[in-house]
């Protein structure tokens, strides 16, 4: 049976089409729950994964006034005399752990205001601990040795003084951003209670800091 132009179509028709709509629906909205789910699960597992991953050394505030109150980080450093010593076995006493080049002229103009001053700092009980950050971040400069012998003269051979080189890894956890000349102030117990640089230019400031720990 043919129908004239114009003429309504059966109702048949419109509810195949309807039904049709009502099924292309209920699949959209599945596949979209599915994949709200899919994403769910993906960010439960990495949040795990991270929670339980040791968090990069190039995140931390190393380097900054971000640093202050947070435990010193470990890190290894070799003496000038060859005996390798770890941060953590610095706790029990204050300490200046301090990073340099032997071929940066502030690291060497505050080798020689810090022999003028290393007496001060014994008298608050801080120790002081020189570390030439690792290859010298890749710059020629002259030897540890002979660094610390002509610049720190008779207070080289200083017992609360130590002249040391650190290794890769804790160049890397300590001075991330490759800053030249650049101190942390440990208390007793390890923390980190300042944080500066270039100690020729802010000696006073640095034994007002180290004063507050005797």
């Amino acid at each position: 049976m043919r129908y004239k132009s114009g003429a309504q179509k059966p109702a048949g028709n419109s509810r195949r089409r309807q039904n049709a709509r009502k099924v292309r629906a209920r699949q959209h909205r599945t596949a979209l729950a599915v994949g709200i789910g899919v994403l769910a699960i993906l960010g439960v597992v990495l949040g795990l994964h991270f929670s339980s991953t040791p968090s990069s050394t190039s995140n931390t505030p190393m380097g900054t006034t971000r640093a202050v109150d947070l435990l010193a980080l470990e890190g290894t450093f070799t003496t000038a005399s060859g005996q390798q010593v770890s941060v953590a076995s610095l706790r029990g006493k204050p300490a200046l752990l301090w990073f340099v080049t032997t071929w940066c002229s502030s690291c060497q103009a505050g080798t020689q205001t810090m022999a003028q001053n290393v007496s001060h700092l014994q008298s608050d009980g801080v120790r002081v601990v020189e570390v030439e950050l690792y290859g010298d971040l890749g710059q020629s400069g002259p030897s540890l040795a002979s660094f610390g012998q002509q610049l720190a003269g008779k207070q080289y051979d200083n017992p609360d003084w130590t002249f040391a080189t650190a290794s890769s890894v804790m160049t890397r956890t300590y001075d991330p951003g490759s800053y030249l000349d650049i101190y942390y102030l440990l208390n007793a117990q390890g923390r980190i209670v300042y944080v500066k640089g270039s100690p020729s230019s802010i000696m006073p400031n640095l034994l007002d800091e180290a004063s507050k720990l005797a």
